[in-house]
């Protein structure tokens, strides 16, 4: 498993992986959170660099709430 995302890799955001970092670092999840994983999950992330992706043009995603697909 890389450490960020494959410039030339396809992904999609996946809302557990999302929610798990979320409640990792702040405990808890909000209803902020809770309607962003849900509206974007399985979504196609555009990967800018290997640390940070797009998901719907507009919201940075981390390489650790994506998974690569083919």
């Amino acid at each position: 498993m890389s450490l960020g995302f494959d410039k030339d890799g396809k992904y999609i955001f996946v809302k557990d992986k999302y929610f798990e970092a979320v409640k990792k670092s702040q405990g808890k999840i909000t209803s902020v959170e809770k309607s962003f994983g849900a509206k974007y999950d399985g979504k196609r992330v555009k990967v800018v660099n290997e640390n940070s992706g797009l998901v719907d043009g507009q919201y940075y995603v981390n390489y650790s709430w994506c998974e690569k697909v083919d």
